[in-house]
């Protein structure tokens, strides 16, 4: 009876032994399928290439290396999505339209409600900065008291920004130039009395310009939400995005870009 017993558990663990050799076997194809499907998909993404998103933003905001305060804060966005992205830098009108046409695949920053007009572009619905939208001058005794207080200067603005385009309306002449380095230097050279222009980039241009005697006019004309726009072909990341951004506000990432990249710019009175 022993013996017979004996026999079958023996017998038995035996036929399990046997088993092993033809699991194992499979397990291991299995694990080298699950490996080699990996490294495809790796050199797939790695030859995916970078996303080109526009922009007009100056410095400090955005620089040629990609280090200004907007190109860190929507690159960070991308590579929490899982994407990587290259900065153009364009005129302002120009980044619109190619950006609406789908030359480059979006535009930071413009002001909400683009949409109705560039009807390929759809806003990512958190905001990536503040502009406040102020006079610059010669004469710092100079106060702006709203758009119409504009009326007896002769006013310069960049090409292509909307929101000045449709409230400078009240002026006693309006130049529009192409890029804030022809601004800036219409201004000093006493070619316009004043520049409407977002104060931090004002600020950066006039320390990147050595620029003396040219000072941001109290109050604000406006202060507006500034966003990040993409083609229409991306709509299935703006959600994703919305939420990076918000990511990088709770988690302090966003306050620290900002401080590392403004602080020099900006005037003891206002860091």
């Amino acid at each position: 009876m022993i013996t017979d017993e004996y026999a079958q558990i023996n017998g038995h663990s035996q036929g399990r032994a046997s088993d092993f050799p033809e699991k194992g076997e499979v397990y291991m194809k299995f694990c080298t399928a699950v490996l080699i499907a990996i490294c495809l998909f790796s050199q797939v993404l790695a030859a995916e290439p970078p996303l080109v998103i526009g922009t007009a933003d100056g410095v400090p905001l955005s620089t040629s290396d990609g280090m200004g305060f907007h190109d860190q804060i929507v690159r960070e966005a991308f590579r929490r999505i899982g994407l990587q992205i290259d900065i153009a830098h364009l005129p302002a009108e120009r980044a619109l339209l190619n950006a609406n046409e789908g030359i480059e695949k979006g535009i930071y920053v413009r002001i909400q409600g683009l949409e109705s007009e560039y009807k390929n572009l759809s806003i990512v619905p958190e905001k990536i900065s503040e502009y406040e939208f102020v006079a610059f001058g010669k004469d710092p005794s100079l106060r702006m008291n709203g758009w119409d207080s504009l009326q007896n200067y002769h006013v310069g603005i960049v090409n292509g920004w909307k929101i000045l385009e449709k409230n400078i309306v009240a002026c006693k002449n309006l130049t529009k130039v192409k890029n804030a380095e022809v601004l800036f230097r219409s201004l000093e050279e006493d070619k316009i009395d004043l520049v409407v222009y977002n104060k931090i980039d004002g600020y950066g241009m006039i320390k990147e310009l050595g620029l003396q005697g040219i000072h941001a006019l109290d109050s604000p004309f406006a202060t507006k939400d500034m966003f990040l726009y993409l083609h229409k072909d991306l709509d299935k990341v703006i959600l994703p995005l919305a939420e990076a951004l918000k990511a990088i506000k709770s988690d302090g990432t966003y306050l620290s870009i900002k401080r590392n990249a403004l602080s020099q710019y900006l005037p003891e009175s206002e860091k």
